[in-house]
């Protein structure tokens, strides 16, 4: 079994909450409480993480109701407890695409993962379209800003959390650490883009979408956009052999979790490089190919 969450305090009111080791639906979330609310940020893949998850909260504030919750793109393992919220009463926040995704779910890839424990994780009814940059008052003279990607990065609809008097980021699924990064749904040179542009806020905390929170080191930045060119790089020509790039990925990234996504990822990087339309269904084939058929999920 993983480790038992733990909860980093980056400030009086804002927390991390940190799923490791960050592999597959391990993710990070998080929360900050203001004056008069408290804002959610993310949720979990299962039903029973994400009451973990609110167990962790109303234990660190007084918070009766978290409200809004914010979710930083439309992938399960942080949005599937969204529904959750929302049923009881939260005000759910999201970019467009990842709205429109969302509410198409859950989608939990059955003929990918073997897991059989996801609970109650139905879309909510209804979310609220954040389609330009935010900015809550959290009545303390703090602020809080809700900041949408301007690339298809990680998914076409990334949103970033910025706290700008304490300079914590929460970046979403732009950024993993130690963890291979997934651009199943992404766009390589987009995510270039992205990172880009997330190193301009000069955060002095960024918490990742998976893996620990970075404190002062914007290597973490570097080590992802390194990755991202190799991809591009080595994909250029027309047929390329993909087996072994993803042993020499698994070789140059050894310590890194999940080194089976390789295989997706460089798929991706040579439909963008060769303008050609991505085959999902051959990257997942790929995948499980590589992995020895489905991933066993242990959450």
């Amino acid at each position: 079994m993983p480790a038992p969450p733990a909860v980093r305090h980056l400030s009086s009111r804002v927390v991390a909450y940190l799923q490791a080791p960050g592999g597959w639906f391990l993710n990070n979330a998080g929360w900050v409480t203001g004056v008069k609310q408290t804002f959610l940020i993310d949720t979990c893949a299962t039903e029973k993480r994400t009451r973990q998850l609110l167990e962790a909260v109303r234990a660190d504030t007084d918070a009766t109701n978290l409200d809004p919750v914010v979710i930083t793109h439309a992938h399960g393992d942080h949005a599937n407890g969204a529904g959750l919220l929302a049923r009881a009463g939260s005000t759910v926040m999201a970019t467009e695409a990842a709205t429109r995704e969302i509410m198409a779910g859950p989608h939990l890839y059955p003929e990918v993962f073997a897991y059989d424990g996801w609970g109650d994780v139905r879309p909510p009814a209804t979310i609220t379209t954040i389609t330009e940059r935010v900015s809550f008052d959290l009545g303390d003279g703090r602020a809080l800003e809700l900041v949408p990607v301007p690339t298809h990065a990680h998914t076409p609809g990334d949103l970033v959390v910025w706290l700008p008097e304490e300079r914590v980021l929460f970046a979403g699924d732009l950024l993993f650490v130690g963890v291979t990064p997934l651009a199943v749904h992404g766009s390589i040179r987009g995510w270039l883009d992205a990172l880009e542009w997330l190193a301009g806020f000069d955060a002095i905390h960024l918490v990742p979408g998976h893996g620990p929170v970075c404190t002062g080191d914007r290597k973490v930045i570097a080590d992802v956009q390194a990755y991202l060119r190799w991809l591009l790089d080595v994909t250029a020509d027309d047929c390329p052999d993909f087996d072994a790039l993803h042993e020499q990925a698994s070789d140059r990234w050894s310590a890194w979790l999940d080194p089976e996504r390789h295989v997706v990822n460089l798929r991706v990087a040579h439909a963008e490089v060769h303008g050609q339309p991505f085959d999902l269904a051959e990257a997942l084939q790929a995948l499980l190919r590589v992995n020895g058929g489905p991933i066993v999920l242990d959450l």
